[in-house]
């Protein structure tokens, strides 16, 4: 790719490895400093050297790699919370009540029974602290009470509980998802015990959620469908909260959830409208500074109203390094934005690498970069509105191959019909974007018409049909997809070897994409075969028992009460890591036995005396009325697992036991599934 910067290729390949080797490394923060300077110095000295001899060596371009990544590794140590000492997590005392003040710093979507908030703590029982937790706040229809505010301080004494791991296999881990974050502990509490206090801290985020606030407050003098209502919030101000999952399940299984999420979508689309506005002034030189300046105060007040989200900001950030790139009229302006923009994000904050959106907002634009000026090669239509068609379909089709491997590992799902739903709506997104501008623009000044809102409801409730009706066509809608890690990777090696073989005919290219295509069956095949190891997984289910067992030929068998199916949800997540060649369930049994370890299952019969008998694991099941004391003494050698069907007072009386004896317990609801190979 000619005209991409390699300087800058290689700075962020360096960071992005030193992000990822950061936790495998587990150097100490002075180790790392050391190693930094030492490849900082080695550099400086081999750029001299070759300087002087105008050569430019690989050992230069090894040297920078080489200082990048440990750039990387410190800024990930440096970025981690935990390392302050005023970190909650220090001074917290969970599961024991303590007056807590804290800021709300970000609204979350509400859950049935609570709302849900990211606050900042700034002091625990009168000391100071920081970190952020979550805020649960029980909803109460009896005290209806308004939202809190970002920027408000609010004071507490309630007790704060650990996140909780995944209750069973290949869930979504939550907890490792907030980790990332720098979120480590929840809070919940009712309204009663929330003190709202009368000052709250201005800041962008603050000034942004009050605008938001007010902005709907105008709204509410008209009337929309709540669909529709928060179809506008999403598009237009970056909140989803008020998304109902039906109507988020729909527009994902059409294949254009994107559209709800701001991102570099609609940044880029505001940014090609501002184009067109100003396309009188021309493209010289001294009409470029004043576009340019325009181009990204719109871009950063776009950016504002949605509250600086972590989407809308890596968009904000990609577009005005674009936009800079087109203020010097740089050929390839679009890749070297693309690569600065990553870098200085990941520099500021290097765990946006980890985030999906971050991964898929990247591969969408680079596959668009890329690919559509080669697809646009193949020929466009002369009719114009044809071309403009076209034109879409193309660039569809360029961000879906970018992202298509990341979305199976992530989703395990393929929506057939994504095509002709981003056809149809992504024509009409700029004027559905721009109308609901001009409507809340409007909104505030108090001159917003009726039949204004009456048309733009209208629109929205007709693009929300669309979208529920090729929702409804499951028969497009492939489900449980197995995608691992190196498929992923391979996925990426088949694109651009692929590309590589259709710009030029060679051995060496046709080589290439043939042993991508071959080594794809023999992945499959050892991941079949690392997957062969026998497990038993002891399931988290609320009320009952299950149990379930896996063999060498990944045949699974699920073990519940009576005999009965297992959840369907649970089914599709082992489907989706899992390469399962059969399923079938069965009765629950007293004992299991996988390899040379037995299980042994006491249920609320509560008979545990078999003579001769050394089990390796016990499980307590459906609360039995044991005295655990004589269980131990009985069987001392054995882990003990105290599953969902079990009360959590007994849970809690069977732990202490264990614990007064340095007997191994695992309680599922706190640690979720066990799992013995």
């Amino acid at each position: 790719m000619k005209g991409i910067n390699i300087t800058l290729c290689i700075a962020l390949l360096g960071l992005i490895s030193g992000i990822l080797l950061c936790p495998v490394l587990n150097f100490s923060l002075l180790i790392e400093f050391i190693v930094f300077l030492s490849c900082f110095f080695s550099f400086l000295s081999l750029h001299f050297i070759f300087k002087r001899k105008h050569i430019y060596s690989v050992f230069i371009a090894f040297a920078a790699f080489l200082l990048f990544v440990f750039i990387g590794v410190l800024l990930v140590t440096l970025s981690d919370p935990l390392r302050k000492e005023s970190h909650y997590t220090k001074t917290l005392a969970f599961e024991q009540p303590q007056t807590i003040l804290l800021e709300i710093d970000e609204k979350l979507k509400p859950g049935f029974y609570d709302s849900k908030y990211v606050a900042r703590v700034l002091q625990i029982q009168n000391k100071s602290a920081s970190g952020k937790l979550i805020v649960n706040v029980e909803k109460d229809s009896a005290k209806p009470a308004s939202d809190l505010r970002v920027g408000q301080y609010i004071l507490t004494k309630t007790a704060a509980q650990k996140i909780a791991p995944p209750r069973n296999p290949f869930q979504f881990d939550y907890k490792a998802y907030l980790k990332e974050r720098g979120i480590f502990a929840a809070i919940t509490v009712s309204k009663q015990e929330l003190l709202q206090l009368p000052y709250s801290k201005n800041s962008p985020q603050s000034f942004a959620d009050h605008l938001r606030a007010s902005l709907n407050a105008k709204l509410d003098r008209f009337t929309m469908h709540p669909d529709n209502r928060a179809v506008l919030n999403a598009l237009v101000l970056g909140q989803r909260q008020e998304l109902s999952t039906d109507l988020q399940n729909d527009y994902a299984n059409a294949g254009v959830i994107h559209i709800l999420a701001v991102s570099g979508l609609h940044v880029g689309i505001l940014m090609l409208i501002v184009h067109f506005l100003l396309k009188p002034l021309g493209n010289y030189w001294h009409s470029r500074i004043p576009k340019t300046l325009i181009v990204l105060l719109v871009i950063w007040g776009f950016a504002l109203i949605t509250g600086f989200s972590p989407s809308v900001l890596r968009a904000a950030t990609m577009f005005s390094f674009i936009q800079v790139g087109f203020f010097f009229n740089q050929r390839k302006a679009g890749f070297n934005a693309l690569i600065a923009s990553a870098f200085v994000l990941l520099a500021i904050r290097p765990r946006l690498l980890f985030e999906v959106g971050f991964q898929l907002s990247y591969a969408a634009v680079f596959a668009i970069l890329w690919l559509y000026p080669k697809f646009e090669k193949l020929g466009l239509p002369k009719n114009k509105l044809l071309q403009y068609y076209w034109k879409i379909i193309l660039v569809s089709l360029a961000a879906q191959i970018g992202v298509l491997p990341l979305s199976l590992f992530y989703f395990h799902q393929f929506p057939g019909v994504f095509l002709i739903a981003n056809c149809v709506v992504l024509p009409f997104l700029g004027f559905i974007l721009i109308y609901g501008l001009i409507l809340l623009t409007a909104a505030a000044l108090n001159l917003l018409p009726e039949f204004a809102v009456e048309c733009y409801d209208l629109i929205l409730t007709w693009l929300n049909i669309f979208i529920k009706g090729l929702a409804s066509l499951d028969v497009f809608l492939i489900e449980n997809i197995y995608f691992s890690l190196p498929l992923v990777i391979l996925s990426y090696l088949l694109i651009f070897s692929a590309e590589n073989f259709s710009q030029r005919f060679s051995f060496k290219n046709i080589s290439l994409l043939l042993l991508v295509l071959i080594s794809f069956p023999i992945t499959l095949l050892f991941s079949q075969f690392a997957q062969r190891q026998p497990k038993f997984y002891i399931l988290h289910q609320y009320q009952t028992s299950l149990f379930s067992y896996q063999n060498e030929q990944l045949e699974f068998t699920f073990y519940t009460e009576s005999n009965r199916e297992p959840p369907q949800q649970l089914l599709n997540q082992f489907k989706t890591h899992q390469q399962v060649a059969a399923v079938q369930a069965a009765k629950l049994k007293h004992f299991y036995q996988i390899k040379e370890q037995t299980i042994f299952r006491i249920d609320s019969s509560a008979v545990f005396e078999i003579p001769k008998f050394e089990p390796d694991f016990i499980v307590l099941t459906q609360s039995p009325k044991v005295n655990l004391d004589r269980v131990t003494e009985r069987y001392p050698n054995a882990v003990y697992i105290a599953d969902g069907s079990n009360y959590k007072s007994y849970v809690a009386r069977w732990e202490a036991t264990c614990t007064k004896k340095k007997i191994p317990f695992h309680n599922t609801y706190e640690k979720g599934f066990y799992k013995i190979e």
